[in-house]
């Protein structure tokens, strides 16, 4: 089994959790770290890559229309 640890930003925290869920795959919370981000753990196996590729690629979505929104 292999994991992964992603940092959400607090406000994109819920729109990433429900597209986590849908996942399946098994997850837990780390907690916060400096930046006040949540830290998240994701156990995956090799042949489920490309969920935690969608995974990253929602994420960074959601950062980037948080810094387009603070940029306004």
């Amino acid at each position: 089994m292999r994991k992964i640890e992603l940092e959400v930003p607090l406000e994109t925290f819920g729109e990433f959790t429900d597209k986590l869920t849908e996942t399946g795959l098994d997850n837990r919370v780390l907690g916060r770290n400096e930046d006040d981000e949540i830290e998240i753990e994701v156990h995956y196996e090799k042949s489920e890559i490309r969920l935690i590729d969608n995974l990253e690629e929602h994420l960074e979505e959601l950062i980037e229309n948080i810094e387009e929104e603070d940029e306004d």
